[in-house]
């Protein structure tokens, strides 16, 4: 039986952790860091530290040390070596504290979810205003109406999402843009398109609706085959691209994209992402690149924006 013991702060990029176990009468140190070695798997190297927890400048060399033995493991597919062991430092300092990525999320984070979600579609609530809506359900003097129920609506589609334990099927899709456009103007709520739709300032024509549910179950079978090869953040960025391109409903492509991406994101205990409506430009051009078939860049930005809003480099 072991116990995790806080070394460095859950925001450091590089986190290991002090492990104590016991062994008979007496208990003994360990440093430790995990390591993926494959999609799916991951494993702890230690270092052994003895009966009691050494000095800090010698702690410091075994850092180093444990540093230079986990720099092995697997080549992802559009992820590099070291972004992957950024990353799952981040996951294993979500785990180490018995949380879940949901409950280990910032308490405003469903706020800047929501704002910033919506901002990309264009909604014209403020992040103040959005926080009001949120938090009394009221709608601010002056806000469009429409927003404010999108607003609401998010909160509800991320509640269903982040509780969702089933499996990636029409249902749960179709259930997700329901939350995101029921009582609003979208004409068909919980459903695939029956029309043509065209994507505002992009030069990719979705396929036509009678296409839609053949690609769509493809997507699904297509999960079931990848989250056995890729990275959870390359699966999670390839469905938010694949879905993206079909465009299945007529309203809420983006926002239930990105919710699905999230829901991976959760399902392999890695924190939520937060896109923000500022990275809207470098956002789409990701998408663009995916559209013809360059899945890279949005990994990587993916990777890169669930970095920076939950690590930060300590002083030295």
């Amino acid at each position: 039986m072991s116990t995790s013991l806080k070394y460095l702060d859950v925001v450091a990029i590089y986190v290991s952790f002090i492990e104590k176990q016991r062994h008979g009468k007496h208990h003994y140190y360990y440093v430790v860091k995990n390591v993926r070695v494959s999609p799916t798997k991951t494993k702890k190297i230690r270092i052994f530290l003895g009966r009691e927890v050494p000095s800090h400048a010698e702690l410091q060399r075994h850092l180093m040390e444990l540093e230079k033995r986990s720099a092995s493991g697997y080549d992802g597919k559009w992820l590099s070596k070291g972004l992957m062991g950024r990353l799952e430092d981040l996951r294993s300092s979500v785990a180490v504290f018995n949380k879940t990525p949901g409950e280990a999320l910032p308490k405003d984070f469903l706020v800047r979810y929501t704002y910033n979600t919506n901002a990309i579609e264009g909604s014209k609530l403020t992040l103040r205003q959005t926080a009001l809506v949120l938090s009394d359900r009221m709608a601010p003097e002056g806000a469009r109406t429409e927003d404010v129920i999108e607003a609401l609506n998010s909160s509800d589609a991320w509640e269903f999402v982040k509780k969702y334990k089933g499996k990636l099927d029409k249902k749960f899709v179709c259930k997700v843009q329901y939350e995101l456009t029921k009582n609003t103007s979208c004409r068909i709520q919980g459903d695939y398109r029956d029309s043509d739709v065209r994507i505002i300032g992009s030069g990719h024509i979705p396929p036509r609706p009678s296409e839609v549910p053949a690609l769509m179950q493809k997507l699904f079978e297509e999960y079931g085959r990848m989250k056995k090869e890729l990275h959870p953040i390359e699966l999670a960025t390839l469905m938010h691209n694949k879905l993206v391109k079909i465009h299945p409903f007529t309203d809420g492509n983006g926002r239930t994209s990105r919710l699905l991406m999230n829901w991976i994101l959760l399902r392999n205990r890695f924190p939520a992402v937060v896109i923000e409506v500022a990275n809207k430009e470098k956002y789409y051009s990701c998408i663009e690149h995916a559209d013809r078939g360059d899945q890279k860049h949005f990994s990587v930005f993916l990777a890169e924006q669930m970095l920076g809003q939950y690590t930060a480099v300590l002083p030295g």
